[in-house]
């Protein structure tokens, strides 16, 4: 009758399942596995071999003091039997010539450790450097839909422990083995030269091993799995706290926080345990069978002795040759059973990453755009968001001279940002074509395209740095004059001058020092610093009072003479202004024209201008 399991193992086996693999994929570990060594440890090749030589002599400089230990046992103090009177001088004599080789022997161990331990920090800083400007270069050109689907957490985790456990790794795996390997090796050469039958018995040992690491690999292979996505799971949760700590607080959920996060570190800290004791077990069976061979052949080595077969010095080299032969025999199987599961587990990580899907590729003959007039005509475009199952955009047409400026407007979820989303090519519509200046937009080159369309969303992104450096992120060859005039231009020159630093002034990560309204009109002095010939304003001005939106109309009105300039927005003031209007509903567009036009029709433009004017005069 099986035991029912405990609720610790109730437990434990809940948290398996959540983070449990659910996408075997066989073979998939060689093939990463080779093109780590193909693209980032092959090219260090030479140093890579020459820290494993160092290793090498490091590590069987163990076999030479045994065998210099052998010689003083026979060759200087007779087998332990006594040394004759007249013999002394002689063994004196011997006993320098041991002395001298013992202590210089050490001379080579330490050199070749420091080279080998030089060598392998020197490989490893290398390829973390290659690797993290690989992912790093990657995560650039991917497109926005698998940021849509992929948390922020899991990258970062990949990009700093994952590729930090890669690099501790690496001489593990790769140095280590050999020479663990050719320990072995050496170590059961030895043996059976010096006793053939006993040198047999440490072989038996070797299949005990192999059966020991079947057993516990599939499960430290799942611990180190399940453990990695824990981990993630946890950099999830604090970056996204972190990100939104005015919502926890308005809520008044720190204490809810607390215990979530507790809840999450207890599972990794469950899992981690979990990894631990199937280790341990795997070490103590390791071990077990190391010190039951090792004990057998200590047993016939005392025979030989007894018989005479081997003498003292001999039976003690044998016998240092097989505890020396069964601890790297026991690291060699703790390399392959724990090192080697958990480098697969982060390797499949950093190169699923790195064989993501990047940006759709500029067509063979995409034509570089030098400048641009701004005419821009939607054909009956169609697009749904990756994964999505309903349409954001049908059949969508439309068509705007250069220099006008059109007021983008309809309830939310219509798809308005979605609109100017395919107009940056974020994404590509899944039917029709967009055109800029007559060029499908799919015919340009994505660099040059986006030199001549700028987009300024409608939450702003800040980054840590100064005024003038988020500014000069716009074009980054701007010289001061730029940048003062483009402050200038989204009338935020005079509150830069009240700064304490002014344009040196730090605005903090993600531009917290500021307001709303000043993060949207730093954003946009960076877009107008770009000097595009199409600018996508995604509601922008919603967060400044009508004082200063009024201003930086007049402003955008003369900056933007003779381009083109979408504006989502929801005020009818602005729109009214624009010189065309874009209404669209579920997807569609329902009116477009001229606000005077739009006026007469009986739609959403009539409906917004008599709200609000209504609204305008009850105050």
């Amino acid at each position: 009758m099986s035991q029912k399991p405990n609720l610790q193992q109730r437990r434990l086996e809940m948290i398996l399942e959540t983070y449990r693999d659910r996408e075997p994929r066989p073979g998939t570990e060689l093939r990463q596995f080779m093109r780590l060594w193909r693209e980032y440890i092959y090219p260090h090749r030479l140093r890579l071999m020459y820290a494993m030589f160092m290793n090498t002599i490091n590590s069987l400089m163990v076999f030479v003091y045994q065998y210099i230990a052998s010689q003083m046992v026979d060759w200087v103090l007779n087998g332990g039997k006594g040394i004759p009177k007249e013999q002394i001088q002689e063994h004196i004599r011997r006993l320098g010539i041991i002395f001298f080789c013992n202590a210089f022997s050490h001379f080579p161990e330490v050199l070749a450790a420091w080279q080998a331990r030089y060598s392998i920090t020197k490989i490893g800083q290398n390829i973390v450097f290659e690797l993290r400007r690989h992912l790093h270069e990657r995560l650039q050109r991917l497109p926005l839909s698998f940021f849509d689907r992929t948390q922020t957490g899991r990258l970062l985790s990949i990009v700093l422990d994952d590729v930090g456990t890669i690099q501790g790794s690496i001489g593990g795996i790769v140095v280590n083995f050999t020479q663990f390997t050719l320990q072995v090796l050496i170590g059961i050469t030895i043996l059976v030269s010096l006793n053939a039958k006993m040198g047999i018995l440490a072989l038996i040992a070797i299949p005990l091993y192999v059966v020991n690491f079947r057993y516990f690999r599939p499960k430290i292979r799942e611990g180190n799995i399940t453990a990695r996505r824990a981990n993630t799971a946890i950099y999830n949760r604090v970056e996204e706290r972190i990100s939104a700590i005015k919502t926890v607080k308005v809520f008044g959920r720190e204490m809810a926080e607390v215990r979530n996060f507790a809840v999450a570190a207890n599972n990794l800290a469950r899992l981690t345990m979990y990894i631990l004791r199937n280790q341990s077990w795997q070490t103590v069976f390791a071990t077990a069978i190391s010190g039951i061979t090792t004990g057998l052949i200590m047993y016939l080595g005392m025979k030989s002795l007894q018989d005479g077969s081997m003498t003292m010095g001999r039976v003690m080299w044998f016998y240092s040759c097989a505890v020396n032969l069964f601890a790297p025999a026991v690291a060699l199987s703790d390399l392959v059973a724990m090192e080697m599961p958990r480098i697969n587990v982060v390797m499949r990580r950093v190169f699923d990453l790195l064989e993501a899907e990047p940006e759709t590729a500029d067509r063979p003959n995409a034509i570089s755009l030098a400048n641009a007039n701004g005419d821009v005509t939607f054909k009956d475009v169609s697009f749904t968001y990756p994964g999505d199952e309903e349409s954001t955009l049908h059949n969508v047409s439309f068509s705007v001279p250069s220099g006008a400026q059109i007021a983008v407007m309809g309830p939310s979820g219509a798809g308005k940002s979605s609109l100017l989303y395919l107009l940056m090519r974020f994404y590509d519509p899944d039917s029709g074509t967009i055109e800029l200046d007559g060029h499908d937009l799919r015919d340009l080159t994505l660099l040059s395209m986006r030199d001549r369309v700028t987009l300024v969303m409608q939450e702003p992104v800040i980054f840590s740095g100064t005024v003038s450096e988020n500014i000069r992120y716009g074009r980054l060859d701007a010289s001061d004059n730029d940048v003062i005039t483009a402050a200038k231009n989204a009338d935020l020159h005079n509150f830069i001058n009240t700064l304490p630093d002014r344009y040196d002034t730090i605005v903090g990560e993600r531009g917290m020092a500021l307001s709303g309204g000043q993060r949207q009109r730093l954003a946009l002095a960076a877009s107008l610093i770009s000097r595009p010939s199409v600018l996508l304003l995604d509601d922008t001005t919603s967060a400044l009072d009508p004082v200063t939106e009024a201003r930086v109309r007049v402003t955008l009105n003369k900056l933007m003479k003779g381009k083109t300039c979408f504006v989502v927005t929801h005020r009818i003031s602005t729109a009214m202004t624009s010189d065309y209007i874009l209404v669209l509903e579920n997807g569609t567009v329902s009116q477009f024209g001229t606000p005077n036009q739009l006026l007469q029709d009986e739609g959403l433009v009539k409906r917004i201008f008599e709200q609000q004017s209504g609204e305008g005069a009850g105050e």
